[in-house]
């Protein structure tokens, strides 16, 4: 009998002792989503299109554009990883400066709007209760597209156009409370144009900058191990 209680007592221990080494799943008040929206002043140089012969100026004028995201918590619980879209109807000034080898209409001098989509990876750093500090990396692609003539709507050509895009981020945030922000961020972002058709000393870059306000929602229970 003696013999039986030592033995059941060991196995006692020995099942405490593992129960004790195993990794514990605990749940933090972080959420594991965030979803955000926003609206932001856009500005930007405009762009310089060999393949259509043409100017797009954009003459830095303040245009709306507006933007949504999805990202998942990292350790840590202040950064997340996502994805961010964005969308802006933008006026600007087309000159066309000579014979286009696409198709579409062409002008020297005319009133043009198109529309402006970025899609982008983001890495985003700040949450919490109060005001923090937001930083933000991005980088993807912008699209150039559907661009049309004022007067009579035509199609002009060197649309459907998609370049390199990357930004920066560097703002203030608001927590309401844990799961609900609010964000002012000014963005500083490069898109790098396709040199095909253009002379030497003409830029082929669209520098742009935004300052955006979001509201920031978090969703689901993260959960951590220790």
């Amino acid at each position: 009998m003696r013999r039986f209680s030592l033995a059941f007592l060991m196995v006692l221990l020995c099942a405490t002792s593992l129960a004790a080494q195993r990794r514990q799943r605990l749940f933090t008040s972080d959420p594991e989503y965030w979803v955000s929206g926003g609206v932001a002043g856009v500005t930007g140089d405009g762009v310089n299109d060999g393949a259509s012969a043409s100017t797009w100026d954009f003459g830095n004028s303040w245009n709306w554009q507006y933007s949504a995201s999805i990202e998942k918590t990292l350790s840590g619980g202040e950064t997340s990883l996502g994805a961010t879209g964005s969308w802006s109807r933008v006026p600007f000034a087309y000159r066309g400066t000579g014979v286009p080898q696409t198709s579409g209409a062409t002008c020297n001098g005319c009133n043009a709007h198109l529309d402006m989509t970025t899609l982008v990876a983001t890495y985003h750093v700040g949450s919490g209760t109060g005001f923090h500090q937001v930083i933000e990396f991005n980088g993807g692609i912008v699209h150039y597209a559907n661009l049309k003539r004022d007067s009579d709507g035509a199609t002009l050509a060197g649309g459907n156009n998609t370049d390199p895009f990357l930004s920066f981020g560097w703002g203030i945030g608001y927590g309401l409370d844990d799961r609900t922000q609010i964000e002012f961020v000014p963005d500083w972002g490069i898109a790098i144009h396709e040199r095909s058709g253009l002379s030497n000393g003409v830029s082929n870059t669209n520098r742009m900058q935004s300052f955006r306000f979001a509201f920031r929602k978090g969703f689901g229970t993260r959960s951590v191990r220790r």
